[in-house]
């Protein structure tokens, strides 16, 4: 009587699953679409649009601070060499051997500062430059969501009756099978395992395979003799014997 009431689940679930097979095509047929395609992509690109902006926000601020503590270091350094134009130090030689040192010193320094300007001003220019092209990326991506957004939506409004109609007819199935055994097949399905419930392969006394072609345990193999359900502990589809 139990090996009989099981074998029935079997057959409810694998009614229920063909019936799933109807939703599942639509699912794809509906993913693959170039409007859903578009509407994905453009969505993608906006949401993360804004975090874009703050880190390119967050690295201008950051040279624009930069470029002008240059600057102001740049100009006290061009004021202090002035002050060694022309100084008269007479005959002091050891004298004029330091004031040379100190203007070498800082015309090195002063050098320095001003390529490490330049290499800063081109890095202004590349943020800017990244402001310009995701601004222009952003005007196009909503321009592409606008456009295939309601195309998206309207082919999925055309597939509403069918998808209602299955749905029906999966909800009238699913009062016959146990919830827990329910509840794994849809956990399942949302883990895009589709199939979901499959039939396992028995070799003889040997044993029982998974599609997948991972070897049961001797437990498991023993439920599914039983007429019972089980889970592949590799790719987790639900398993059955004829």
């Amino acid at each position: 009587m139990r090996g009989r009431k099981e074998k029935n689940m079997i057959e409810k679930l694998l009614a229920y699953q063909d019936v799933d097979k109807k939703l599942k095509d639509i699912e794809t047929e509906l993913g693959k679409s170039e409007e859903r395609k578009k509407t994905h992509s453009a969505q993608t690109f906006l949401k993360g649009v804004n975090e874009q902006i703050a880190a390119l926000d967050g690295r201008a601020e950051e040279l624009a601070n930069t470029f002008s503590a240059l600057t102001s270091t740049y100009g006290k350094l061009c004021e202090e060499i002035k002050e060694y134009d022309g100084l008269d130090v007479g005959d002091d030689l050891e004298q004029v051997a330091y004031i040379k040192k100190k203007a070498q010193a800082l015309s090195n320094e002063i050098e320095a500062l001003a390529a490490t300007l330049e290499n800063v001003t081109k890095e202004i220019g590349i943020v800017l430059k990244e402001f310009g092209k995701l601004k222009s990326e952003t005007k196009a991506a909503r321009t592409q969501y606008e456009t295939y957004a309601p195309k998206y939506n309207a082919l999925k409004d055309s597939k509403k009756d069918e998808i209602d109609a299955i749905r029906k007819e999966l909800a009238s199935i699913e009062k016959d099978i146990p919830a827990d055994i329910m509840e794994k097949y849809k956990q399942r399905r949302k883990d895009r395992i589709f199939p979901v419930l499959n039939r396992a392969t028995e070799l003889g006394k040997s044993g029982a395979y998974c599609a997948c072609g991972k070897a049961l345990p001797d437990a498991q193999h023993k439920t599914l003799l039983g007429g019972g359900i089980v889970e592949c502990e590799s790719c987790h589809r639900l398993l059955y014997l004829k």
